[in-house]
């Protein structure tokens, strides 16, 4: 696996009248000293929670953690009572998209710590890195509610591209130049996209690992699974490519789709091509050959992120009007999600007829990926271009979905605290709770290794070191809401 490396990102101001960052700031101790006294310390791997701890922060880190008591109490700061409290690494969400929509950022990074989510990686690269620079220094700099930023989205696509904003490479050497140019901007891994041709994306794994930049992002549709393997892939976004290379006809697929590539209409002509191999997967798919499969992910080391309530906007499992995570979405946003959407218009009345049974499928391949020993890496694709996927919200509706598949709250937890840790570099930084890690943590009023819905249960988010008690999270929202209605006038 290659190395990889943490980056700070930026973006721009505030969201509509409202001055989120003005109303709803963290409460700060003097002198940046925080104690939380006698509480249960969460520790995901080792599966524990240890209480009667005390925890002492200074600044963005962890000065101390130990038995209550056991080190000197600081003589000036603030201290949190942690009495019948539980405190968790703060959550990962390792595949969102905050800059899909113009001001998404103003309510999207709040959301994140409203939801005790206090690192992301965003996917999308449709504005400059350096406007995204920005949004991390202001959230480091206590000006911006918002989680640290993991930035992961320079995205190179085959012609003509699939978004505005996108890199193109339409040869080997193209592909190339592409991931150059990535390195030279200052991205630190390279996001592969669907319309890649198969030669030009392995020119574009072959200068990825030349560089040091980790290859992210989809498996393109002409590209087998295999060949990504190969070609040295780090992380698989959404696990439905994984079920994909489950069939006994997956070699055919990617041949009609290198075929549709090749066409004078790429775009079109695999849209077409791909209609039928939500079918063709789910009538193919074959379990001795799926074991082998995620056999080979767990041996090359390549992580899942799966995206698994995604489906739901397909199921047609949609949020109610008065549901209260849309009352945190602008108004134009949530109109824009009740639109007809391309997505499902594109539906054939043969995939409607299988869509649930597809979607267990789906379910299937995730399990059988993590028993095998993949590392899973909790995810939501949460963005304003996405239908009901709710920054922060969603993220933890994945984790209640890993259990209802069948991972335990421990094993859920950890795909979202020490899996993404180990995979970005963060190991000792994040996902554990000890002296010298970074304060990024969440107060529980229960224990999430008993019940993984304890994680909505918070009573304080700390998000680098900066406290949001009950009351402060309970002003962000509010705030939001009263922003969220003034989108609309």
């Amino acid at each position: 696996m290659r190395a990889r490396q943490r980056q700070a990102l930026r973006w721009v101001a505030c969201f509509t009248a409202v001055a989120i960052t003005a109303c709803a700031q963290p409460e700060r101790a003097d002198r940046d000293l925080i104690r939380i006294a006698d509480v249960a310390i969460i520790d995901v791997d080792a599966g524990t929670a240890t209480p009667d701890q005390d925890v002492i922060i200074r600044g963005d880190r962890i000065a101390w953690a130990g038995p209550a008591g056991a080190a000197p109490l600081p003589k000036a700061g603030a201290t949190i009572d942690g009495a019948g409290l539980f405190l968790s690494p703060g959550l990962w969400d390792a595949h969102v998209h905050v800059y899909s929509a113009e001001g998404e950022p103003d309510f999207a990074l709040p959301l994140y710590i409203l939801n005790g989510v206090t690192s992301i990686r965003d996917m999308g690269a449709l504005i400059p890195l350096a406007a995204q620079r920005a949004v991390n220094l202001e959230i480091a700099a206590g000006d911006r509610i918002g989680p640290r930023i993991i930035n992961a989205g320079a995205m190179i696509d085959g012609p003509p591209g699939s978004w505005p904003g996108q890199m193109v490479a339409a040869t080997p050497e193209e592909g190339r130049a592409r991931v150059r140019e990535a390195a030279a901007l200052g991205w630190t891994s390279v996001k592969a996209y669907s319309l890649l041709d198969r030669e030009v994306y392995v020119a574009v794994a072959e200068e990825a690992d030349a560089i040091g930049l980790p290859l992210y992002g989809h498996i393109p549709e002409g590209v087998s699974l295999a060949d990504a393997l190969a070609a040295g892939h780090d992380v698989i976004e959404h696990v439905g490519r994984v079920t994909k290379a489950c069939s006994t006809k997956e070699q055919e697929m990617i041949e009609g789709a290198r075929t549709a590539l090749a066409s004078p209409a790429p775009f079109d002509a695999l849209m077409t091509e791909m209609a039928g191999h939500a079918v063709t997967t789910f009538e193919t798919w074959d379990e001795a050959l799926c074991r082998d499969v995620v056999r080979s992910l767990a041996e090359a080391g390549v992580a899942v992120a799966p995206t698994l309530m995604v489906a739901d906007f397909y199921l047609g499992n949609d949020p109610s009007p008065d549901d209260p995570r849309m009352q945190t979405v602008p108004l134009s946003i949530r109109a824009q999600w009740g639109a007809p959407d391309f997505r499902r218009a594109a539906m054939s009345e043969d995939l409607l007829a299988i869509a649930p049974d597809a979607v267990r499928q789906d379910r299937r391949t995730f399990k059988l990926a993590h028993d095998t020993g993949v590392l899973v890496l909790a995810s939501s694709d949460a963005a304003a271009l996405n239908p009901f996927l709710f920054h922060g919200a969603t993220l933890v509706d994945e984790l209640a979905r890993y259990v209802e598949i069948g991972l335990t709250p421990r094993e859920a937890l950890a795909t979202a605290t020490t899996n993404p840790a180990r995979l970005f570099g963060e190991q000792g930084e994040t996902g554990r709770i000890e002296t010298g890690a970074r304060a990024d943590l969440i107060l529980l009023r229960a224990d999430p290794l008993a019940d993984i819905s304890a994680v909505r249960e918070i009573e304080a988010v700390i998000a680098g070191g900066r406290v949001f008690s009950a009351e402060a999270l309970q002003r962000v929202r509010a705030d939001l809401i009263a922003a969220a209605k003034d989108d609309a006038e």
